[in-house]
């Protein structure tokens, strides 16, 4: 019995699905693991010992490891160094780099809160383990961290790596050894934290969340390699990279909601969006409907969410907000704001 289109294209797309990679880390990061227990006197082959990693993975500059090969090399480096808290230890040596494209992309933003929004946007390409928020709570920026599944006993030290990590980063791009700020995590203080106390910002554990928290101010300072055009280059290879990442039709959604991004011109329109995707304007229109959604919806979600933040700038007028994002008017912008959130502008200003 001869199977119909439908049916083919089900079995083809799931075939892509089992067949692509999940929770895989870069290799560069295992790299920062070798370089740690190399100082410590481990051979790298001892580290590597019940993987299924070579010498090639190690050196391929684009290389990509299973998820569970990275877990058994680091439990492998705790047991053998007796360090619990090389996370830590490889969040402290974390420069943007590291990070392939994004991290150039994130070194040449015109801003600390651009630098951390691309950062957010394509964190998945780096990892999809845990997803990054930015919020700002009166005069605090906050960098909060969730998980999407169970990080399994090495919990702790991805989320100390990855965190300290981000505020290594942070201080690279403005110039600073790190970020000035407090670091949050949720569980008690460890016993390895003592021997790396004096090399972190201030840390608070028991906290309610992971969170990275800072002065507002400084998502104002400009990155000491600052460069459009550099950015807009190095954030376009992102895009393509994200596009061709082969993550499914359910993530086209927040596929497109990373590409609506407020800039000088606004935010992109249908054609530029598919284009960035490397689809037709008509096959993304077809496949949002089938998730629920349309492209003008997803656009005002965009524009609710920008017009909250450029509320919190005194510097701006309400004119002037409805203008960078998109309405010919403020009147128009005053009732689109009202429709989403059931309150004025000039309240939201005013809280």
């Amino acid at each position: 019995m001869q199977r119909t289109q439908a049916e083919e294209g089900r079995a083809k797309a799931a075939a892509r699905k089992k067949a692509a990679p999940r929770n895989s880390l870069p290799v560069a990061y295992l790299r920062l693991v070798l370089d740690i227990t190399a100082e410590r006197g481990v051979d790298a082959e001892q580290v590597l010992k019940g993987t299924r990693l070579t010498a090639a993975h190690l050196t391929a500059p684009d290389s990509r490891i299973a998820s569970a090969d990275a877990a058994r090399a680091i439990a492998n480096a705790i047991r053998l160094t007796g360090d619990r808290g090389i996370g830590l230890a490889m969040g402290l040596r974390t420069k943007p780099t590291a990070h392939g494209y994004l991290g150039y992309a994130v070194m040449s933003c015109n801003s600390l809160r651009e630098s951390l929004e691309v950062a957010i946007r394509f964190i998945q390409l780096r990892q999809r383990d845990v997803s990054l928020t930015l919020s700002v709570e009166d005069m605090t920026a906050v960098m909060e961290a969730s998980e999407t599944h169970s990080l399994g006993p090495h919990r702790q030290l991805f989320l100390e790596g990855l965190m300290l990590g981000i505020v290594r980063v942070g201080g690279f791009v403005v110039g600073e050894p790190l970020l000035d700020c407090e670091l949050w995590f949720d569980w008690p203080e460890p016993d390895y934290f003592a021997a790396y106390r004096a090399q972190l910002p201030p840390v608070r554990f028991s906290a309610p969340s992971v969170q990275i928290r800072f002065d507002a101010g400084l998502l104002k300072r400009q990155p000491v390699m600052a460069d459009q055009g550099a950015a807009r280059q190095a954030v376009e290879q992102c895009e393509r990279e994200q596009a061709l990442g082969g993550r499914g039709p359910d993530d086209i959604v927040r596929r497109v909601r990373a590409a609506l991004v407020l800039s000088p011109e606004g935010y992109p329109d249908l054609a530029e969006v598919s284009a960035r995707l490397f689809t037709s304007s008509r096959t993304l229109k077809r496949r949002l409907q089938q998730c629920g959604t349309s492209f003008q919806q997803l656009r005002d979600e965009a524009r609710q969410r920008d017009a909250v933040r450029l509320l919190e700038n005194p510097d701006l007028e309400v004119q002037q907000i409805a203008a960078t994002l998109g309405y010919s008017d403020p009147p128009s912008f005053t009732r689109a704001f009202l429709r989403w959130t059931g309150k004025l502008p000039s309240r939201v200003r005013g809280r």
